[in-house]
């Protein structure tokens, strides 16, 4: 219903809405909470989502005007054929390992990293390390672990709080933690993490209706990934809305300053097409309280996946990522 009264009123003015995109904002809100404080963004916990079910044909139509058949990439029956359709027949059983493609039992040949973005002070990644069946080391394996788990947020508050609360895993050397910047992702080098996941961040960036940085996080997370590397994220946003936001560019040649949301951007045979060198499947698997928004990436070099972009050296776009945020941290 938001969404719809976002749509409707974003080419006369701008709902209010909290600063959201502005760093110094969390550091005001996570400079009133301590150590033990815990918020779950969505109520959605990792006991939640560790073994679930989803509807894999509600959005499916969404996803498919991106270019992207969701059933075919998961191999279902078509849409109006037998066992295609109705009756539950588009749910899906699975785990959250599935879901961010690093199983528990990780990887046989090296470490696995996940990094959970815009982590704030949500128990989701110590969970990944206690609950059981989990990412921790098997008994009897204590001196492997399989997986990392990095939590990073642009707040250096929370990270200070969240470091003493999760004490015993930095100890362990299964978790770390990390001040950064979502949009540039520099304490990261290209190419590096197997999953990224969300768990609220760009809801929020959705609400203060920031596309502009949408799209940053997206490209950071893009490159900071493995080729096959997964970027999901829990959203209360249809996708109607906010996949406008999340794939197609924003270049400034056609954008009206009344259009806030970005609803009225059209979708070119290259804007689509440059979609597919960052992310080789999409999905919007609809859980039974939230959605799930699942990018994967290409396998494509990094380097290729900023075409218009290629005057432009990586040290020059880091050093303008960084003199943007300082000038967000200005305001």
């Amino acid at each position: 219903m938001i969404d719809r009264v976002k749509a409707a009123v974003s080419h006369r003015f701008k709902l209010p809405c909290p600063p959201y995109g502005m760093p110094s904002y969390w550091d005001g809100v996570y400079t009133k909470l301590g150590p033990e404080d815990v918020y779950e963004w969505g109520s959605t916990s990792l006991q939640d989502v560790m073994h679930h079910r989803y509807d894999a044909k509600l959005y499916a139509d969404e996803v498919q005007q991106f270019g992207y058949n969701q059933i075919e990439a998961l191999k279902l029956p078509p849409m109006g054929v037998e066992g295609g359709d109705g009756g539950g027949r588009g749910m899906v059983e699975t785990t959250f390992g599935e879901t961010i493609g690093v199983p528990p039992e990780g990887n046989a040949e090296r470490k696995s990293k996940v990094l959970l973005l815009g982590c704030g002070n949500s128990k989701f990644g110590e969970d990944m390390l206690t609950i059981p069946g989990g990412w921790s080391s098997e008994e009897g394996e204590s001196s492997r672990q399989h997986t990392t788990i990095i939590q990073a947020d642009v707040s250096q508050r929370v990270v200070s709080t969240m470091s003493h609360r999760c004490a015993k895993f930095l100890g362990e050397g299964s978790m770390e933690f990390v001040q950064d910047d979502a949009t540039s992702l520099t304490a990261f080098e290209d190419g590096t993490i197997d999953a990224v996941v969300d768990k609220g961040m760009m809801d929020a960036l959705f609400c203060a209706s920031r596309p502009d940085i949408l799209m940053q996080v997206m490209k950071s997370v893009n490159r900071a990934l493995l080729p096959g590397g997964i970027y999901g994220f829990f959203s209360f946003s249809r996708p109607e809305f906010l996949l406008k936001q999340l794939l197609e560019p924003i270049d400034g040649e056609d954008d009206d300053p009344h259009d806030l949301l970005g609803f009225k951007r059209r979708r070119s045979r290259k804007d689509l097409n440059g979609n597919k060198t960052m992310w080789k499947d999409v999905q919007v698997r609809a859980l039974e309280n939230i959605l799930f928004y699942r990018f994967q990436k290409a396998d494509g070099k990094v380097d290729d996946l900023e075409s218009n972009d290629s005057s432009d050296s990586r040290s020059a776009r880091i050093t303008r990522q960084k003199r943007q945020r300082m000038q967000r941290r200005k305001q």
